[in-house]
């Protein structure tokens, strides 16, 4: 998982502790008695920590994605993507489209790709109008290939569940609640997923092993786990590298 503050790119491990006679994907205590036998679980906590820094350029302020061969920045209006080795091999800037920004719309946040779409949220900076939108490029060329409104008041990020097709995002820049969309058939918006406690200040989000790793500015520059099936927000705990 990476995070970005500035022109530093952090890779961060996240370790999954749990102690048990048997494994068990649910995070929750559980124990069960069978032939005489009690096996029990015990919840999972979790850890993490920086296993590596590296200084991108400094326009590379506003959100990353990783791609198949390198990642793909974007900044306020403009797409960047690079090799493994942050050398740059394509950019779009300026990369809202003429017509988005006629109705205002000025800022491009915290991106992801999935199956090879790249998928940019949009910002106006009206929040009480409570519209924004979601655009798509290609994540090879960078080339916009459409956009859609959707009803929330920021939009600082969006990720894609490439297994099931949802995108997850939030309607302000910290809640306790992922609104969730149904990608494949025009963003219907779906139930959100209710989050075990607040979350503020997300800057940045994606999706891994069943969960939402969401990243923030606040004063701890933290990083939080939400359980996709639970909507369980945990806070990662610091540890040092060994």
């Amino acid at each position: 998982m990476l995070s970005t503050r500035g022109p530093v790119i952090a890779a961060v491990a996240v370790a999954g502790l749990f102690a048990s006679c048997s494994s068990s994907s649910s995070e929750r205590p559980r124990t069960t008695t069978a032939n005489s036998r009690t096996t029990t679980t015990v919840a999972l906590s979790y850890s993490a920590h920086v296993v590596g820094e590296v200084e991108v350029d400094s326009a590379y302020r506003q959100g990353l994605a990783r791609v198949d061969g390198g990642w793909i920045f974007s900044v306020n209006d403009g797409l960047f993507r690079t090799d493994d080795a942050l050398r740059r091999t394509a950019d779009l800037v300026p990369a809202i489209p003429p017509e988005w920004k006629a109705r205002g719309f000025n800022h491009i946040g915290d991106v992801d790709v999935a199956k090879g779409v790249l998928y940019a949220p949009l910002e106006q900076p009206d929040y009480e109008r409570g519209q924004q939108a979601m655009l798509t490029y290609d994540a090879s060329t960078l080339a916009y290939t459409g956009g859609v409104d959707v009803a929330q008041h920021e939009n600082s990020f969006v990720t894609v569940d490439p297994a099931t097709g949802v995108a997850y995002s939030m309607d302000r820049f910290g809640g306790d609640a992922l609104v969730r969309y149904d990608v494949a058939h025009g963003w219907r918006p779906l139930a959100p997923l209710q989050m075990s406690t607040q979350v503020d200040r997300v800057q940045g989000a994606d999706i891994r092993d069943g969960a939402v790793w969401l990243s923030t500015d606040d004063a701890t520059d933290g990083v939080y786990r939400v359980d996709l099936a639970t909507g369980k927000a945990t806070q990662m705990t610091a540890q040092q590298a060994t």
